[in-house]
Formats: structure tokens, sequence, C-alpha cells
């Protein structure tokens, strides 16, 4: 994770810990899911990981998978991981009846933008994701209505 960080430039908000970390995924409510990918012949070494979670459309009444990270490491990239993951939580949201399955991607990433319209998705230009964290969502979470 630490490396998709890097990768996005983000090292700067990352917080996630082995703790904190083992509670998201392994506690009595999880909060996300998550895989692991490793090489056959080195199944101690990870190269790749997704982790998604269940949101919720209104318009079609149901729930929705949530792609919120897919990340492999540069020398694993062109091997076909990339396409097994999507593929794996396209097959979890059909059995699990999701209305959708989605994710964003960041837009100087031609390279995942190209491979995911290659795939079928559909990048929705007129969406914009807003976003509290911080001093932000404190701020706001103490303003009198």
């Amino acid at each position: 994770m630490r490396e998709m960080a890097e990768f996005e430039k983000l090292t700067d908000i990352f917080k996630a810990t082995e703790e904190t970390l083992r509670n998201s995924f392994f506690s009595e409510r999880p909060a996300a899911h998550c895989l692991i990918a490793t090489l056959r012949d080195k199944p101690e070494l990870p190269v790749a990981y997704i982790m998604w979670f269940h949101n919720y459309s209104s318009f079609l009444d149901k729930r929705g998978l949530y792609l919120e990270d897919l990340y492999i490491q540069p020398a694993h990239r062109g091997e076909g991981l990339g396409k097994m993951a999507l593929q794996h939580l396209a097959r979890q949201a059909i059995e699990q009846d999701c209305g959708r399955f989605e994710w964003v991607v960041l837009d100087w990433n031609q390279n995942a933008i190209d491979f995911y319209k290659h795939l079928g998705a559909d990048i929705l230009p007129e969406w914009r994701i807003v976003r509290l964290t911080g001093n932000a969502l404190q701020r706001l979470a103490a303003l009198e209505v």
C-alpha cells in the first residue's frame, strides 16, 4: 500500500499500519476486503493487491462494489494481473447482485485509463470526487446549523 501511495504521490496522507489494517480487514465488521497476489514460485512475495468495499446506489436500489485500490508492482505489470483482478471483482459483483462496479482513476494515469477503456469501462468526465478529510472534516462537523 505504501508503494501505491508513492506512485500516486500521496505519501503525506498515508497513515495505515499493520494494526489498523488488521482491524479494517479482520474485525467483526470489516470495513473492506483485500486480496493479495503472489508469485507461484515465491508465495511469500506479494506483487499486487486489490481492496474493495460495498457502496449503495439509490437510483438502482442496489448495493455496488467499489474498487478502492488496484496496485501491481511495476515489474509485474503487463502480465494479466490487472485483468484477472478486475474479472474477479466483476464476478463478485454479479454473484452478490450488485447494481454496479466502479472505481476512480487519476487523470494523469493514461496507461490505466486506456486499460480500463479496453475492458469496456466508461470514464465519466462530468463527475468529480468531493472529499472532506482532516481539519476540513472537523470544521464542517463543528458548524452550527
